[in-house]
Order: C-alpha cells, then sequence, then structure tokens
C-alpha cells in the first residue's frame, strides 16, 4: 500500500486532438503518468446525453458510436469556433475543453490528491485567442493559476533531464511534434536560465488525421470502377446521411487509424470497411506514398525553422521527435535523408510533452536574485506570439519534500530509416608468405618435370631411351583424374578425408568460411553453386578462407575438399545476406520525360538495352537485389539548369544497373531509382557484380 501522502505537487497535461495525456508530480518527488482505465491515453472526444451531461473519454466514445451526432471526436480541432453542436444543443468550446480537463484534474485528485500547480502545454506557435480558451477552460475545471507551457519547451526538457542528452547553454535542438492534427517545427535553445523559443513554424492541416482522410480517400479510389460500388462508398461518406451511416463512418475512420498504427509495426495489414463483404489489404509501402507529401511540407517547415535560428542542420544538439503520428517510419528516414540530422525517437512520443511539463529545468547557472527571468511563463495574460512564453518557474515543493530527479525512461534507439545499413564486408585475406613460397616450389617441381618429359620424348623420337609407353597400349596408364564437376556424380572413392566446415558467416557479396583443419594442412579446392552462378576448384587454404564475388539475397551451396576428394554429407548450405531497394522517382508533372512513361521507371530485360522493357516499378515498391551490371551511360542525367532532371534529389549520376527478381525473370534498375541504404543514397549495400567469378581473397 502507498504510504506516501495522497497529495500532487504538480499536474503536466497535454490536451492533444485524439488524445490527452497526463503526468503527476508527487510532493515526494515521484514522477508517473496518470492512468485512466487503465490506460495513459484518455480519448479527447465528448459527449452530451440526453439530459446535457457531458462525457469524457472512453464513456463519451462508447456513447458516440450510438449516437453519433452527439459526439465530438477531436474538440482541440474546433478552436476556432465559438460553440459545437452537439445533437440539439450548442455546446461553448470552451466548456467541450473544459470537461475533458475537468475529468484530468478529477482522476489526479483520485489517484494522488488535488494539484496544486497546473500545468497545460500548448502549441508554441498559437495565438492569443486560442491559449486564452485553454486557460479559461482549466481555470473552469478548477486548476488555480494554471500555467501553459509551449510544447516544445517541455520536450526539450524531457530531452535534457530524463533522456540525459545534456543540452548546455548556448545548444538548440529542434523540436519535431508531430501529433494527431497539427505539426509544429520549433527550435529550442538553452540558457542560463531555462528555455527560449528561437523559431516556430507549423501547420494545421498536416498530421495523423489529415493522413487518415488521404487512406480514406485512396481506399474509395478502389471502389470507382464499379458503379454500384462506388455508390455504396459516396452514400458512406456522404455528411448529409443518418446516424445508421454516420455509425459506419466512424467505424471506418477507427479501422484506418489502427491500420495506419499496424503499418509503422508491420509491412502490410487488412481493412475491414463497413458495409463492404472483402477487407481490403494495405501495405506500407502504399501508405508511404500517401505520406510522402505530408511529410515532405513538415521537413520543409523543419528546415526553414532552422535557418530562421540562424543555425545549419549539422550544428544542432539534436532532433527530437514527438507526438504519436511521428512514430511513423517515413518521419524519420524523410528527416534523416533530407536534413542529414539522426532524429531521437522513443518508445512512445506521445508521453513526452506531459513528462516534460512538470520537471523542473536545473539550470546550469542561476540568475542573479535581481534578475527577472528572461521570459515569462505562459499565463491568460501573456504576451502575444512575437514574444511567446519560453519556460515556466520551477514548481517548489513543500517543505521537507525532495527535489525530483530525473528518472529513467525506457528509450528506443533513434530510428535512422527504412532500411538498416549494410553489414560490413568480410576483411580480405592476403595470401601468406608460406603459402607463396609452397607454390613457387610446386610450379618449379612441375615445370622440372614438364622438361623432363620432353627430353625423354625427343630421345624415344629417336629411337634410344626408355621412355613413356603408348597410353593405348600401357598396362599402366590411367584415365584421367576426375574434375571438380565430376565429384556431383557419387562415383569417386578416395582415401582422403573431407574438410569438415565449422562456421560459415556470409554477408551481401561475399562469405568466409572456417573448418576444423589444421592451419599447416595447405590449400583445399572449393566448388559453390548458386541459382544462377558456379564455381569449381577454387584453390583456398584449408582451414579459414574468404569467396568474394557473390549474389546478394541467394542461396549457395558449398564442398571444401583435399585435392580432388569429396565425401557425401561434407556440403553446406547458406543464405548470402538479403538486399533490398525501394523504388522511389522524383517525377512531378513538371517534368515531361517521365510523365511520358506513366509516372513509373521501367524495368529492362538486358541492362545494356534501354528498349527491353519488360514492365515498370511502382514507386514504393520494394525489390530483392542480386547483383549490378555497368551499362554505358544513363540519361537523361544532370542537373535541371542543364536541361536534366535527377531521378532521385541527392544522389549522384551512376551507371549501375541492379538486377531484380520479377515475374518475367530477371529484370535490371537503374541504381539512381532506388533507395538501398536511407542514411547513404550512394550505398549498394555490398552488392558485387553480376559477371564477376567467384574468387578466394
Amino acid at each position: 500500500m502507498d504510504s506516501a501522502p495522497r497529495t500532487a505537487a504538480a499536474l503536466g497535461i497535454d490536451f492533444g486532438t485524439h488524445h490527452t495525456v497526463a503526468t503527476v508530480l508527487r510532493d515526494d518527488g515521484r514522477r508517473h503518468q496518470l492512468l485512466f482505465e487503465g490506460t495513459p491515453l484518455l480519448p479527447s472526444g465528448i459527449y452530451i446525453d440526453y439530459e446535457a451531461s457531458i462525457l469524457v473519454g472512453r464513456d463519451a466514445a462508447r456513447e458516440g458510436r450510438r449516437r453519433p451526432e452527439r459526439y465530438e471526436r477531436n474538440p482541440k480541432l474546433r478552436l476556432d469556433a465559438s460553440s459545437i453542436l452537439l445533437g440539439d444543443k450548442d455546446v461553448p468550446t470552451r466548456d467541450a475543453v473544459a470537461a475533458v480537463l475537468r475529468r484530468v484534474i478529477a482522476d489526479c485528485g483520485t489517484a494522488a490528491g488535488v494539484p496544486r500547480s497546473v500545468t497545460v502545454t500548448v502549441p508554441a506557435g498559437w495565438g492569443p485567442a486560442r491559449r486564452h480558451i485553454i486557460s479559461d477552460a482549466a481555470a473552469s475545471a478548477g486548476a488555480a493559476d494554471p500555467v501553459l507551457l509551449p510544447e516544445p519547451v517541455a520536450a526539450a526538457r524531457y530531452f535534457a533531464e530524463v533522456l540525459g542528452h545534456g543540452l548546455a547553454p548556448g545548444q538548440t535542438l529542434v523540436v519535431f511534434d508531430l501529433g494527431a492534427g497539427t505539426f509544429d517545427a520549433s527550435a529550442v535553445a538553452r540558457t542560463d536560465t531555462g528555455y527560449e523559443v528561437l523559431a516556430v513554424d507549423g501547420s494545421d492541416r498536416i498530421g495523423g488525421h489529415y493522413l487518415d482522410q488521404a487512406l480514406v480517400d485512396y481506399l474509395g479510389g478502389r471502389f470507382a470502377g464499379s458503379e454500384e460500388r462506388a455508390a455504396q462508398w459516396a452514400a458512406l461518406l456522404d455528411p448529409d446521411a443518418g446516424a445508421e451511416t454516420l455509425r459506419q463512418r466512424f467505424v471506418l475512420y477507427d479501422e484506418v487509424r489502427e491500420a495506419k498504427e499496424r503499418l509503422s509495426r508491420h509491412a502490410s495489414t487488412e481493412i475491414a470497411v463497413p458495409g463492404f463483404a472483402v477487407e481490403e489489404l494495405l501495405t506500407r509501402a502504399e501508405l508511404e506514398l500517401l505520406a510522402r507529401p505530408l511529410m515532405a511540407q513538415a521537413v520543409e517547415i523543419t528546415r526553414a525553422v532552422i535557418r530562421e535560428a540562424g543555425l545549419a542542420p549539422e550544428e544542432l544538439a539534436g532532433l527530437f521527435m514527438v507526438g504519436g503520428a511521428s512514430r511513423m517510419p517515413l518521419a524519420a528516414t524523410m528527416i534523416h535523408q533530407e536534413l542529414g540530422v539522426a532524429p531521437t525517437l522513443i518508445e512512445q512520443p506521445e508521453l513526452v510533452v506531459s513528462e516534460g511539463a512538470v520537471i523542473a529545468p536545473a539550470a546550469p547557472r542561476p540568475s542573479p536574485p535581481e534578475t527577472p527571468p528572461a521570459v515569462p511563463p505562459f499565463t491568460p495574460a501573456a504576451a502575444s506570439l512575437s514574444t511567446p512564453p519560453l519556460s515556466t518557474p520551477p514548481h517548489t515543493p513543500a517543505a521537507g519534500a525532495a527535489v525530483p530527479e530525473p528518472v529513467p525512461f525506457p528509450q528506443a534507439a533513434p530510428l535512422t530509416g527504412v532500411l538498416p545499413p549494410p553489414p560490413p564486408q568480410p576483411v580480405k585475406r592476403s595470401p601468406r608468405p608460406f603459402t607463396l613460397v609452397v607454390f613457387g616450389l610446386i610450379v618449379a617441381l612441375v615445370l622440372g618435370l614438364l622438361l623432363s618429359e620432353l627430353i625423354n620424348r625427343g630421345d624415344d623420337d629417336e629411337g634410344g631411351g626408355t621412355g613413356l609407353e603408348d597410353p593405348d597400349t600401357s598396362e599402366t596408364a590411367s584415365d584421367p583424374a576426375p574434375t571438380p564437376s565430376d565429384l556431383y556424380e557419387g562415383d569417386l572413392v578416395s582415401d582422403w578425408a573431407a574438410v569438415e566446415i565449422v562456421d560459415v558467416e556470409s554477408a551481401a557479396g561475399s562469405v568466409t568460411v572456417a573448418t576444423d583443419a589444421a592451419a599447416d594442412l595447405g590449400d583445399c579446392l572449393v566448388d559453390i553453386r548458386g541459382t544462377d552462378t558456379a564455381e569449381y576448384g577454387i584453390a583456398v587454404p584449408c582451414d579459414q578462407f574468404t569467396l568474394v564475388g557473390l549474389w546478394a539475397s541467394d542461396t549457395y551451396e558449398l564442398w571444401v575438399y583435399k585435392e580432388q576428394a569429396f565425401e557425401d554429407g561434407k556440403v553446406t548450405t547458406f543464405d548470402t545476406t538479403p538486399v533490398s531497394g525501394e523504388v522511389y522517382w522524383d517525377c512531378p508533372q513538371s517534368r515531361q520525360y517521365c510523365q511520358d512513361q506513366g509516372g513509373e521507371p521501367g524495368i529492362r530485360g538486358t541492362y545494356t538495352d534501354p528498349g527491353s522493357t519488360i514492365g515498370t516499378a511502382a514507386v514504393g515498391s520494394v525489390y530483392e537485389l542480386s547483383c549490378y551490371e555497368i551499362a554505358e551511360e544513363i540519361t537523361p542525367r544532370g542537373e535541371e539548369a542543364e536541361g536534366f532532371h535527377d531521378y532521385h534529389p541527392g544522389k549522384a549520376a551512376s551507371d549501375l544497373m541492379i538486377q531484380v527478381e520479377v515475374p518475367e525473370g530477371a529484370g535490371y534498375l537503374p541504381f539512381v531509382w532506388l533507395i538501398v541504404d536511407p542514411a547513404d543514397l550512394n550505398s549498394v549495400g555490398g552488392l558485387t557484380e553480376c559477371q564477376d567469378h567467384i574468387t578466394a581473397s
């Protein structure tokens, strides 16, 4: 049983579009998320019943499915309206927000005691009208002297104090806040007394809510081919439809939002569309194709904010991604690609802001007593956005209460892209000096024997000596020694012991093999066969060797044997490291040469002939890559000013054609159309040349 006093020193509330999150700071310094029916995410929707009482959270969502005309799912998106129509009653927007905040404050009182201070976070780019609605709603909900704190300041506190990145005075952090209904990018500088927002910009048209709508529109396009299904879809989205249709539409948007979240973890999922018998398959590639325009806007806004702060991306202390929608892998990938900054993203980015709201920043150097704070906290009487409030004075705990220390938070590794970096290639081994000496002696011996045989044959031709017998009549003549390719017939008997393979370490274009042979055993032979490549009789050191020139994403069989001896069962099968590439083609309407091809790059049947097209590669498709060929110069190429257009911004011109597997067989895509490693656009991920022979190194 909790013996600590059931009082709360502070409560931080992040009032969001889809969900509201709150963090409690107790008098004894403990900090934890406030749970609502077992989860930290409280639905922000409100419902008005027939007695004009307002329900909040999951109760509102449950009733809203039955009476959707009485339910508002996203009151934060309605702040610019004076009231919200629920059923037959107009509810003032301030009262709608107050209902959500009142539920949070009440649950805090039950769990930890009535908070003595309440901080509500708001976007840094909001003007006074929206801020006053929030502050008035918080006061109406029971918060005495509520404080409004810019969301990026709360995020910066979390980055420095909880994650322990140690922002020093003068360093700047960019906060990339992608929520359900809004996006904000802010440059936040650490000062001697707290934090200062240097620049901020954002959009109310970027966020998970708008991606949901894009997904709904995309699904509707699948039904356009049938007149009956198109009419059924139109009826489902009819804004003037009855309550039953409205209920189905709510279910549709719930399905789409959940599918979007699943695609952050899986490559594909299915969506059950209300009223349609079949489930619709949706892939991550399709989602990212729809999300890319929104993410591109967000990245450009972020770039502009960094520039406005007078910094270059490499001068930042970090780029911190917060907000539930930032969990989508494409967001981090595009940031890394376009800005060259590896962003930081934790496992639960939607919890960052509320927790940062109750963290007292540990200022490196306290200000002199006579110096007022550089920037006041947000209050209803705060100045306009031209001088936004940037930090909140730390709450003073009650007498005897410990000052809270930063608590470690489970942190996921920062995202760096959709595809992992290619594995390191095995170190190529130089020939051993001992092997070179032995090889030289063997060559000298063989040359000596050949010279001796020629001399003897010369003697035989002259009728002298006792040279070799005619092979057709000699009783000592033997059949020619079998070649390595003959060994697979299973009819060779030998006294030589086969070498046992004990370890195989494969990469994209190579394999390193260790055997049980002694280091002084000398050289062995290797036979290796892949799907379309094979080499026989490769001379290698018996104990350990590396083969190069393999194809990626392939399965190989490999034999190691001494001389020409082979025993059944001394074979190993392994797969080389899969290498995949995602198709990307920068082909807007203004670029006629690629529009003429339908906006999708062609797949060649042969890498040398541009006219051998066997199909097209849809943008966003992912292919398994095998190897590359060097073609003649691929055109068009070069800079826009020269009359050409890059296929992929940021990629260098390349004459590589990458072999991909397609239903028609092996096809070839120009490398400039493929993303193999988002962190290095010009990396081929360890692929080797298709026509190279497999050799030992």
